[in-house]
């Protein structure tokens, strides 16, 4: 195997320009590649921190709730009504991607602001929440846990604090960034456990404690449609599928945007498939043409004794060698070119408030040495079926130059 890399190598040396065209052309190949990839890894997470900050595309409430429409629906509205809790994961509707369900509650007397503020306490559940946590700015660093609160922009308290709810301590865990939505910035917000936890002491209409702090009522729920579903169909679904509900319709310019830079997002992945098979291609024509070229040098390796497996093992560690060196050269460039992406796109798109969420170094450095290996493996299968032709040859055709 030493001997085999030996002579690939001075193959390599003998046709500098060759080689480096070569090992230019899969460098390219291999940096497209590389930093698509990474890119698109990062605009995919970008896009669910983005687009979740932009809200639901639906809103789910009781029949005959009135509801206040805003811009982004981020949370539900306060109400008198309730629906099931396990209302959407019963009913597996297809056009519904996630439905996220809230209990909010508007009392007074909480102890929170002066003493007749009126407070929207607002339980959600942090495994299936998408509009509230994406618009964190500042946590604990740690999970959220029973007793936690978090704040909304309107109001301000250190982080790890205490702030006495109805006389009963709680932790302020996190603070929200300012979205404009009134529910939203004036909110307190908790897990289930915790806001049912106060039903003893928010005294409804009636003069006991809300429907909505009992387990398994909530408010309503916020919707996200489903990859290619439009509001449409899923307002049909949902009105066909579930019995008392009213579904309020948010921006569908947004929805649109979403699924459109979704498919985008797949296209070009479709894309650099393609320019890795077309790599492929280039490398075994140009492999034929030096099997080739060097027939009669193959030829009299054969007369002297070198097996079949010997001349195809030394044509596919040249092309193994060509090509591995491109993709390290590839994935270079790439790092060079996010640099620039970093200075410049990116950091403009920050600067406007719009976060841009890069891969972490450990899956970075995956997808380099899966580039890397990308690129070896289409030097192989691209002269390995020039070099097998040719080592099936007679050493005297080869060395005549003949077929």
């Amino acid at each position: 195997m030493r001997l085999l890399a030996s002579l690939a190598l001075q193959n390599l040396g003998r046709r500098k320009a060759r080689s480096l065209l070569l090992i230019m052309a899969v460098a390219v190949a291999s940096g497209v590649v590389f930093t698509g990839a990474t890119l698109m890894r990062s605009i995919d997470s970008s896009m669910a921190v983005g687009f979740t900050r932009l809200g639901a595309d639906m809103m789910v409430v009781p029949e005959g709730a009135l509801t206040n429409i805003t811009a982004a629906l981020l949370t539900v509205e306060p109400t008198d009504l309730v629906l099931d809790q396990d209302l959407f994961a019963k009913a597996g509707i297809a056009s519904v991607s996630r439905a996220a369900p809230q209990k909010i509650a508007r009392v007074e007397h909480s102890g929170i602001g002066s003493h007749h503020d009126s407070v929207d306490l607002i339980g959600f559940d942090p495994m299936l929440d998408f509009t509230v946590r994406p618009w964190l700015v500042e946590k604990i660093n740690r999970d959220m846990r029973p007793g936690d609160v978090i704040l909304g922009a309107a109001r301000d308290a250190p982080l790890g604090s205490e702030l006495l709810i109805f006389g009963k301590a709680h932790t302020v865990y996190g603070r929200l960034g300012k979205t404009g939505v009134g529910t939203h910035e004036r909110g307190v917000f908790m897990t289930f456990d915790t806001l049912e936890a106060l039903a003893g002491s928010v005294h409804g209409h009636g003069g006991g404690p809300p429907a909505v702090l009992q387990k398994g009522k909530v408010s309503g729920f916020l919707v996200e449609l489903a990859p290619g579903a439009t509001p449409l169909q899923a307002r049909f679904a949902i009105l066909s599928t579930l019995k008392g509900v009213k579904v309020v319709t948010g921006d569908s310019t947004m929805s649109g945007i979403r699924q459109g830079l979704a498919a985008l997002l797949n296209g070009i992945l479709a894309l650099m498939v393609l320019m890795f098979a077309s790599t492929a291609l280039m490398v075994s024509v140009l492999f034929s043409a030096i099997v080739t070229e060097r027939r009669g040098e193959l030829g009299l390796l054969k007369a002297i004794g070198a097996r079949r497996g010997q001349i195809v093992g030394m044509m596919v560690i040249e092309a193994v060698i060509a090509t591995g060196a491109g993709g390290l050269l590839g994935v270079a460039l790439g790092v060079l070119v996010m640099r620039l992406y970093e200075r410049s796109l990116v950091y403009y798109l920050e600067n406007i408030g719009v976060p841009f969420v890069w891969l972490d170094g450990p899956r970075i450095v995956i997808v380099a040495v899966a580039a890397v290996v990308m690129a070896s493996i289409i030097g192989a299968l691209g002269s390995l079926y020039p070099a097998w032709r040719a080592s099936r040859r007679d050493p005297y055709d080869l060395v005549r130059g003949e077929g």
